[in-house]
């Protein structure tokens, strides 16, 4: 079936072409009568079927066209207003034979109200046979010279046309709504793609908190509590000197764990409003007023989507986490630029770096993590020293998706030389064996 666009214009295309047709075939009916000085009979006679059609067409058709343009499915009272316009058709035909021509407006109607083709078909059959028909009478009526070869003619011509205009047209309809339900369904899957995406990366998020709440708080929080009990035992035993010593590592204790507990919430701290580049500059402010750190920041404005952006911000409070918590640094600098090869964001320090010898050794898998999350974006993570001394942590995406598959000569899989499943493990692997951190 044909069906037309669900919008007013369509049935106001009807209208037009119906209300033209029947004008026009009225005035020549009206000049017909007044040449063949019929009278007021011969005037009714030639504009009755006219206005049989026209009334139809009103009271029954545009409702059945309406209806196929909403719901697509044709009701016996449909049925019935094909059958009156088909048979109205012939009549006018029978009346006069340039009346045939109606045809060409009755034939697309059955291609758009019926759903089948073949019953489509079925029907334009009867209406070239009803035409077919009425055109012999009329024919022979004006006394041409073989009125069933000239009327079959026509009907058989009209016919064929309809037939194959039809068969196209729907082929090509039914393409289009194959795409469209193809489209449809590809806008369902992203949805459902989207929704899952985000709940992977919440149950990621969650699972990276609790690896950093059982690496820092919790430890910390635990070695409280023992602190706390020795220096009970030492009361109960009399050792002033050992309650007052496990009272200061207690004090020490509990700053350490405010401090993590601030360098956790800093780590996951929203994007909030005013997309990456506001974000950025909120966070190395609220570093620097923490830790007394000199941060520098070189910023330039990016167009990536949202999932990028967060991407990159926990990458850039990742960096400075690992600042705060091992680099011992007196300067950091973060900068997020764009060449040629994607969106690069690096975070220098000038701490001990990753071959120093009195860092700590990191806690939690952090950038780790960081370098998972960096590759379902297409990214790369590379860490290593930094020229001069220090510490630099590289991330690197692509402006969009790579095609080739990471680490090819032509995607970002490398940087610096650094693959990025060694590059996300670095940190942990080297600074376990070498007891640096950056």
């Amino acid at each position: 079936m044909i069906e037309g666009a669900r919008t007013r214009l369509p049935l106001l295309g009807w209208d037009v072409a119906f209300g033209c047709l029947l004008a026009f075939f009225a005035l020549i009916g009206f000049l017909n009568a007044a040449d063949e000085s019929a009278g007021g009979v011969g005037l009714v006679t030639a504009l009755a079927p006219l206005v049989c059609i026209g009334i139809v067409y009103v009271v029954l058709g545009r409702p059945l066209l309406r209806r196929t343009m909403t719901t697509g499915l044709p009701t016996r009272t449909d049925l019935f207003t094909l059958v009156l316009l088909v048979a109205g058709t012939g009549f006018a035909a029978l009346v006069e034979p340039s009346y045939a021509t109606l045809q060409c407006v009755i034939y697309p109607l059955i291609w758009v109200t019926l759903p089948a083709q073949r019953d489509s078909i079925v029907w334009s059959a009867g209406l070239a046979l009803a035409v077919g028909v009425g055109s012999t009478v009329a024919y022979a009526r004006h006394g041409a010279e073989n009125p069933i070869g000239i009327a079959a003619l026509v009907a058989v011509l009209s016919f064929g046309f309809a037939v194959v205009m039809g068969t196209w047209i729907t082929r090509i309809h039914r393409a289009g709504e194959r795409y469209r339900d193809l489209a449809e369904e590809l806008r369902r899957s992203q949805a459902t793609a989207a929704a899952l995406a985000e709940s992977a990366g919440a149950a990621a998020e969650r699972e990276r908190l609790s690896r950093e709440l059982h690496d820092t708080l919790t430890q910390t929080l635990t070695g409280l509590v023992m602190l706390s009990e020795q220096a009970e035992r030492a009361l109960d035993a009399g050792d002033e000197a050992r309650a007052r010593d496990r009272v200061a590592h207690v004090g020490r204790a509990a700053r350490d764990a405010v401090s993590e507990a601030r360098a956790l919430v800093a780590t996951t701290q929203p994007l909030g409003e005013g997309g990456l580049e506001q974000a950025l500059e909120r966070i190395t402010a609220r570093f620097a007023s923490d830790t007394g750190i000199v941060v520098e920041r070189r910023i330039e404005a990016q167009h990536l989507d949202r999932e990028r952006q967060v991407v990159l911000l926990r990458a850039a409070q990742e960096g400075l986490a690992n600042a705060r918590k091992h680099a011992r640094a007196t300067l950091v600098e973060l900068a997020l630029l764009s060449d040629d090869r994607g969106v690069l964001l690096r975070v220098d320090d000038d701490g001990c770096g990753p071959s120093g010898s009195g860092a700590e050794a990191p806690a939690g898998f952090g950038l780790s993590g960081l370098g998972d999350r960096v590759r379902t974006v297409g990214g790369s993570v590379a860490f290593g020293a930094r020229p001069g001394g220090g510490a630099r942590l590289e991330v690197r995406m692509p402006h969009q998706e790579p095609r080739d598959a990471l680490g090819s000569p032509e995607s970002p899989g490398e940087l610096n030389g650094v693959p990025p499943r060694a590059a996300a493990n670095a940190p942990d692997d080297v600074r376990d064996r070498e007891g640096t951190s950056s």
